[in-house]
């Protein structure tokens, strides 16, 4: 009923408006008066203000360039034909992308596909593997221990992936020899986890790959050798996810977060609560450079970065100095804590 009382209002205006247009023009035409003319134009301004009205006036609808008249029976109902939506796109999604919906979310993000290996490389660093193969590990009077020696033997872990932990903390000692600041902190390597109420090694068989003082700070270290170049690491509760920057699928395997490093790290401030003890991730490139890790944190809230922007954080640091730095009297509890789960061994 209300469409039809529609329809019968919009056809009495079109035939009303038209009726008095014409009767204006003709009227003008014989009495050569200002005032019709005058009408005239306000009405037409008047007939182009209305949207419902250019619809219905086909000659005006081509002049601006709009579509033909709309078939009076479906003016107000929704057109039979087909309307192809286009479906909005999340800025910085690609097709396949995971929503990952709200933060905390429950939705597990998926991808369509899978590749063993990001498509293009990365940021190119200098730190590659190829690049550093000529470079020797440094052995400087400033590090206690030797990068990876926690790993030879470790139970539980393939060769393969002892050898590519090795490699990653080597590599970590040599591009801080390559910046010039393996000389301006304290490093301990491959230290055991310590006991809750002790600080001995713990029963865990984990241990930290790097403990490296400056003057204000104690970072507890710990390197991933993960898949890298033109790729994007995200996480979903404790799940680490790996995205290929061309074709938006998933890079390997999900990776679950471990809580080891947040053991280690009440652990650490239990035994030295008055210290200032700064967990990292640090994700080392491969031969394809560094991918974008999309604000990770590692139960625990640490922090995961890229070496580079580890390295960076380095630079800003003070460099360790035996008589000034608070907690220098830790470094030689570092050091018996190593040796001591050294001869566990």
């Amino acid at each position: 009923m209300f469409t039809k009382l529609i329809h019968f209002l919009k056809m009495s205006w079109m035939l009303t408006w038209r009726l008095l247009v014409i009767g204006t023009i003709l009227f003008a035409g014989r009495h050569n008066d200002i005032l019709p003319w005058f009408a005239i134009g306000a009405s037409a301004v008047l007939v182009f203000g209305f949207n419902k009205t250019l619809r219905t006036w086909p000659l005006i609808r081509l002049i601006a360039g709009g579509k033909a008249l709309m078939a009076a029976n479906t003016w107000g109902e929704p057109s039979s034909k087909p309307v192809r939506h286009t479906p909005t796109r999340t800025p910085n999604r690609g097709p396949g992308r995971p929503n990952l919906g709200t933060p905390g979310g429950v939705q597990r993000p998926s991808f369509i596909g899978h590749v063993g290996s990001a498509t293009n490389n990365g940021r190119i660093t200098g730190f590659e593997p190829k690049a550093l193969e000529s470079v020797a590990v440094p052995n400087s009077v400033s590090m206690t221990g030797a990068p990876g020696a926690g790993l030879h033997g470790a139970k539980g872990m393939s060769q393969t992936n002892i050898n590519l932990g090795v490699k990653g903390e080597e590599n970590f000692a040599k591009a801080l020899s390559l910046t010039g600041q393996i000389d301006r902190f304290k490093t301990v390597w491959s230290v055991p986890v310590p006991a809750q109420n002790s600080f001995v090694p713990g029963p865990y068989g984990t241990d930290i790959d790097c403990v490296l003082f400056t003057d204000s700070a104690i970072f507890l270290v710990d390197l991933k050798n993960y898949k890298s170049g033109d790729v994007r690491y995200f996480s979903h509760g404790n799940e680490l996810f790996c995205e290929d920057g061309v074709t938006h699928k998933q890079v390997g395997e999900v990776k679950e977060m471990t809580r080891n490093m947040e053991m280690a790290t009440n652990a650490v401030r239990n035994y030295f609560p008055h210290y200032n003890i700064v967990p990292v991730v640090v994700f080392m490139p491969t031969d394809k450079g560094e991918g974008v890790i999309d604000n990770v944190t590692w139960p625990g809230g640490i922090t995961a970065m890229n070496l580079t922007e580890f390295l960076s954080v380095l630079a800003n640091q003070r460099d360790f100095n035996w008589n000034a730095t608070p907690h220098a009297g830790a470094v030689g509890q570092f050091g018996q804590l190593l040796r001591m789960g050294a001869s566990k061994v």
